[in-house]
């Protein structure tokens, strides 16, 4: 069994490129193998709906090519994620470029969920294995965690004895540093400690390369010489390559060369953890039902939640009372903002923040995939939680009662299979239904 396994594996290594290959087919496992099925077993959910929905074919042809009539079953085996233990350096300029990192944003301190699982493994598996070429994009909304991870990289490996150099930036402290040189006359010193000074290249927020055409041109020169030298290059950004503006389909190629991964924002599990955590960093236990009332109620990034239980302690502690629901509600009704009605306006807003358009571009006549696709979501949002007609929502996007219909049956297509796309509808779905659920007095008297 593990060697029909094994050669499988080879075969499918041969077809795809190297960086799909290790985040997706590498973690796969054999369970089982009979004369009619090939049992395989994907490391948590999302994971087997992405090999689903990309990769299935790919496996059905290697089992061809070795003569194997054998069904596919695909089953998620969720594994814990390990305990890190990362000890702490002082700041060693010799190994680390550009900006210094967190000492907070470690692998320890990262809560893992649903919604960032993927992103984490592939992370702690470039920090583990010391294997080269790794090229990732992460990409989230602000406070979502992209930033922790890229950093918990870096720290993790400062922390090690392995002599891996670091160039840690942003896109703005990369255009600094550049101009700076450009007008030093020092461009190809700067060239030459980007390309000779870093084994592992952290690039953050390079949405901000938008429009700084020279800029673009100089960082995919670099970029080519650090792919073709082997180096790990990482990432991030609150949209993907082919979502930004203004810049250069060369480097959108490059910037897409290895592997794009979203975080979502987290789910209901994953911020009850959070504030867990949080709430354990400050010293303090929370109530059960302090924490069931802080996750049902904080939807935002994971830094509205770290505030609200950094705030929550201070009340504590200034009112000498223990923690508890009436202060944890008295505490939401100040800093959390008034929620939206379920109007078909509101609901654009909503999915205006969640994919980073505006309501304009919503309207407007793009059919760029970037727009076309949150537009149909929010056509079908629009019809899902509100009584609006057809014809009402069709106005609000400036379409006809043709086109909302189409938009409606192509996202509930969507929906009918596994992928990343029907956990954003979902999300989305669950977001707009918690916001017509009880009230802070309701729950408060369920409590």
């Amino acid at each position: 069994m593990t060697g029909i396994w094994e050669r499988l594996k080879l075969a499918l290594k041969e077809r795809l490129p190297e960086a799909s290959y290790r985040v997706w087919i590498e973690p796969l496992r054999c369970l089982g193998l009979s004369e009619k099925k090939l049992v395989i077993a994907c490391p948590n959910q999302f994971c087997l709906s992405w090999i689903k929905e990309n990769y299935y074919e790919q496996l059905e042809a290697v089992l061809r090519e070795q003569g194997l009539s054998l069904d596919i079953e695909l089953v998620a085996v969720e594994t814990p994620p390990p305990q890190v233990v990362q000890k702490d350096l002082p700041y060693d300029p010799t190994r680390l470029l550009g900006r210094k990192l967190s000492s907070r944003y470690t692998f320890e301190e990262f809560v893992v969920g649903d919604c960032n699982r993927l992103a984490y493994a592939t992370c702690w598996n470039i920090a583990t294995e010391q294997s080269q070429g790794n090229i990732i994009y992460l990409c989230a909304n602000t406070g979502l965690g992209k930033s922790h991870l890229s950093q918990a990289v870096g720290n993790y490996l400062l922390a090690q004895d392995r002599q891996e150099r670091i160039c840690y930036l942003t896109a703005q402290d990369f255009t600094a540093q550049l101009v700076r040189a450009l007008r030093n006359n020092r461009l190809e010193d700067f060239k030459e400690k980007l390309h000779k000074g870093c084994d592992i290249l952290m690039l953050e927020e390079v949405h901000f390369f938008s429009g700084k055409e020279f800029t673009q041109a100089e960082l995919a020169l670099t970029l080519d010489y650090l792919y073709d030298m082997g180096k790990t290059v990482i990432f991030t950004a609150d949209r993907s390559p082919q979502e930004i503006n203004k810049l250069d389909s060369s480097l959108k190629s490059r910037f897409s060369a290895g592997v794009l991964i979203r975080i979502n924002p987290p789910d209901y599990k994953t911020r009850l953890n959070i504030i867990r955590r949080k709430a354990n960093n400050q010293g303090v236990v929370f109530p059960e039902e302090v924490i069931t009332f802080l996750a049902k109620h904080l939807r935002g990034d994971i830094r509205q939640i770290e505030s609200a239980v950094i705030g929550l302690v201070a009340r504590s502690s200034l009112l000498r009372e223990p923690v508890n629901l009436e202060l944890a509600r008295e505490l939401l009704q100040e800093i959390k903002p008034q929620e939206p009605s379920l109007t078909k306006e509101g609901i654009l807003k909503l999915v205006c923040h969640y994919f980073q358009v505006t309501p304009e571009e919503l309207c407007s006549k793009s059919r760029q995939r970037r727009i076309s696709f949150p537009r149909q979501v929010a056509m079908y949002l629009c019809r899902r939680f509100t009584s609006e007609s057809l014809q009402s929502i069709g106005r609000l996007f400036k379409r006809d009662h043709a086109t909302v219909v189409y938009a409606i049956n192509s996202v509930e297509k969507k929906l009918q299979r596994p992928s990343s796309v029907k956990y954003q509808i979902e999300y989305l779905c669950r977001e707009l239904e918690e916001r017509i659920s009880p009230t802070f007095e309701n729950d408060e008297k369920e409590a």
